[in-house]
């Protein structure tokens, strides 16, 4: 099995990176032999669509005979999706949604023609599906009774990654981590565990009660 590990958080020491490594290591007690392939887009920032990249997605035409090496770097991130069996995303939610870091890996991702086609019913996706586990930490809380906030981070992903085939999502949240100390911290991040239902991952055997 092959894991696609992927952190947001500038912070080395984050919520989103510690329920990340946490549901990695779940998946590893599952899978021991399984291969882990990292990128870590808070410590290394993908750069925002360049020139290039944007001219060569501007038309049909464009598209067909890109500037040389404009797709190089999308084409490499979505090699490295199509190699996973798992997709695990360690993530802040910033200003209701992702970081910016996370949608520049998104732009990347979703190409017309490589990861998806349109059509007059919307965009139809090209990937094959794999679990995607999603660790969200959140300042404030934007699901359940105490939601006081809203949420665009949950059904965006679901939108997009959909939108190239991936569609089993499990969305697993740490809130209020402005609040939380001590041993509230990992009671959080253990309550947000005990939501993984690895029975999505088919004939991988599962360890988790």
């Amino acid at each position: 099995m092959n894991i696609l590990h992927i952190d947001c958080s500038p912070r080395p020491e984050s919520y989103s990176r510690q329920l990340s490594a946490a549901i990695v290591k779940k998946l590893l007690e599952a899978a021991p032999a399984a291969i882990i392939s990292r990128r870590d887009f808070g410590a290394g920032p993908l750069p925002h669509a360049a020139p290039d990249y944007a001219t060569a997605l501007s038309s049909p035409a464009m598209l067909a005979a890109p500037p040389s090496g404009a797709l190089d770097l999308s084409e490499a991130l979505i090699r490295e999706v199509e190699a996973a069996d798992v997709v695990v995303i360690g993530t802040p939610m910033h200003n209701l949604t992702v970081p910016s870091v996370l949608k520049a890996w998104i732009d990347q991702i979703l190409r017309v023609g490589r990861t998806f086609v349109s059509t007059p019913a919307g965009k139809v996706g090209l990937l094959r599906d794999r679990p995607v586990f999603v660790g969200i930490a959140s300042g404030g809380v934007f699901t359940g009774e105490k939601a006081n906030q809203p949420d665009f981070l949950t059904p965006y992903l679901s939108a997009v990654l959909g939108s190239i085939g991936l569609k089993t999502l499990q969305f697993l949240p740490v809130q209020a981590t402005a609040f939380l100390a001590g041993d509230q911290a990992t009671l959080a991040r253990e309550k947000a565990l005990a939501a993984l239902d690895l029975t999505v991952m088919g004939e991988v055997p599962c360890s988790i009660a």
